[in-house]
């Protein structure tokens, strides 16, 4: 059985309840105890071993007597499972909304997750925003009877690395996608393209099949870089493509689609998931799954998602959510990619992938399967030997990993060290030859009127990083479309005109006073300085809205 969501739960009185949402089913059943449920992708799954680790499913099984669930978590613990304990219940579940409907689950904020959320920009190690909730570990083998306990053992770990040629690395990491992309099921996919190598990667693959599926990629009322290159592709290719505009219509549903973030992000993301959840409506159900490009940075390259942190003042936070254990004064980030390159290959996919992507994923994973071919067992495996490579990613330097990255978008990977550039090389045609991200092409050289709008993205994302898009210099970054080259999102004028008095009321409200979340004072001093075209602030008020909705969504309905 393919499921969308679970949940299981005792009250520690010696009953089981094991609920399931199957795949394209909007009532929730009772799981048989002879059936085994696929949450998320079964493209990996083996009947013959249901026991295994997935890359990215979870394989849920109650045994015949109904008084145990046995689950084992996916590789890069998404998607995710939740384990939340109290004195009253334990409970599994694949997303935080689906605790509310579980009998005596009490939802209250964990002061140290929310400081995480202000300070790095999401929970750490495993933490979630709430007391007794955490996310299970990845690679493990999780039970749940009817007593109550909940027993974790590891069932996975990377291999013992072996020496290899840089070719033999290579070669091995393509036949792994390869096979990967042959094993997913797209007859129902929309695929998420952008003008990275990661998704050109997926794009070049389906094209040699002849299993092209369409296209759709999120753009603002000007086209972004990436939904420019992306309706090229298709175009030439034949397949269609969808532009979903961030402009007017979302901008009028803002509040609720923030809302509806907040409550599928698990409190994690209002703001920041809210053209997800838009992009979902547009498609309307059309799609079954989304595939995408999704861990081609981390298992790919062995690289991290990013480097940046959210910086919020948490001086904002009330007396209900003060702490003094915060996070650690240096980077959560830089110090482990220095502990060695296979501690930095586990911490990246046991702790940076799940922590940056897990309110993402849970968003996604609502509407539709979440597919990625970098999700893959034996491709993960190979990082064991791509380990002895990492010695150029591991650095207490925040600076160096983003200068990586900026050459990675200029000039491309070194063809001697990517499998993608070298299989979309291989695979050839006019995908092989136009630009990706910033101007190079897989088959060598660069572009230079792709390096053209590589730079004019470059001058639109330090642009709208400073704040210098919604200011007095709007109107004129607006004429030359610079912002809009970077990204779709006009975050800043949205929380300084179209979400101005949606804030004052939501923050101000009386239950989130009473509820002591924030210094009031403090707080409305921020919204004031930023209504007022302060450049500041801004880290500290999408935070703040974070916590509000978290607290309506979460902890009011406790």
């Amino acid at each position: 059985m393919k499921i969308r969501s679970f949940v299981a739960w005792t009250t520690r009185q010696g009953d089981l309840s094991v609920r399931v949402v199957p795949r394209g089913v909007e009532r929730e059943q009772t799981l048989a105890s002879e059936v085994v449920a696929i949450l998320n992708d079964a493209s990996e799954f083996d009947a013959q071993a249901p026991d295994t680790c997935l890359a990215a499913g979870v394989p849920l099984r109650l045994e015949p007597a109904g008084d145990r669930l046995v689950l084992h978590t996916s590789l890069v613990a998404l998607p995710p499972v939740f384990i939340f304990e109290s004195d009253a219940v334990v409970a599994l579940a694949s997303d935080v909304a689906s605790l509310r409907r579980v009998p005596g689950v009490r939802l209250r904020f964990d002061p140290v997750g929310v400081a995480q959320l202000g300070a790095v920009g999401h929970p750490i190690q495993h933490r979630s925003l709430f007391e007794g909730l955490r996310l299970a570990p990845a690679g493990a083998r999780l039970t749940l009877d009817a007593q109550g306990r909940v027993a974790t053992s590891a069932a996975w770990e990377l291999p013992a690395a072996r020496a290899v040629s840089s070719d033999e690395l290579l070669a091995a990491q393509e036949s792994a996608f390869r096979e990967a992309v042959e094993r997913i099921d797209v007859s129902t996919s929309v695929l998420s393209l952008t003008a990275g190598l990661d998704t050109r990667a997926v794009f070049s693959s389906l094209a040699a099949a002849g299993r092209l599926v369409p296209g759709c990629t999120i753009t603002g009322p000007r086209p972004s870089l990436d939904a420019r290159v992306a309706a090229t592709l298709c175009r030439h290719y034949g397949v269609a493509h969808t532009a979903i505009e961030i402009g007017d219509a979302f901008e009028r549903d803002l509040p609720s689609l923030m809302d509806r973030a907040s409550l599928l992000s698990g409190g994690l993301e209002s703001l920041g998931q809210a053209p997800e959840v838009y992009l979902y409506d547009v498609l309307a159900g059309r799609f079954g799954a989304r595939l995408s490009g999704n861990l081609g940075n981390q298992i790919g390259r062995g690289g991290t998602e990013g480097v940046s942190v959210r910086g919020a003042d948490l001086e904002v936070l009330g007396p209900a959510l003060r702490t003094e254990s915060t996070t650690s004064s240096s980077h959560w980030l830089i110090d482990q990619l220095d502990a060695g390159p296979r501690e930095a290959i586990t911490f990246i996919l046991q702790q940076e992938i799940p922590s940056t992507l897990v309110g993402n994923f849970s968003v996604g994973s609502h509407f539709a399967v979440q597919q990625t071919p970098y999700a893959s067992r034996a491709l993960i495996d190979t990082l064991a030997q791509r380990a002895a490579a990492m010695h150029d990613v591991a650095s207490r330097s925040a600076l160096r990993l983003r200068l990586r990255d900026l050459r990675h978008r200029f000039f491309g990977e070194p063809a001697s060290r990517s499998f993608q550039r070298r299989l979309v090389a291989q695979i050839g045609g006019f995908a092989a030859e136009y630009p990706i991200n910033w101007g190079w092409r897989p088959t060598g050289g660069v572009s230079l009127p792709g390096m053209a709008w590589g730079a004019a993205t470059l001058v639109g994302m330090y642009a709208r990083a400073r704040g210098l898009d919604d200011g007095a210099l709007r109107s004129v970054m607006r004429t030359t479309g610079l912002p809009a080259l970077h990204d779709f999102r006009e975050s800043r004028r949205w929380l300084r005109v179209t979400l101005r008095e949606y804030l004052r009321d939501l923050v101000g409200s009386q239950r989130i006073r009473e509820a002591g979340l924030f210094d009031t004072a403090r707080l409305t001093a921020a919204l004031d300085a930023y209504a007022a075209g302060a450049a500041g602030h801004y880290a500290t008020i999408t935070f703040a809205l974070d916590v509000a909705l978290a607290h309506r969504n979460f902890v009011e309905t406790a």
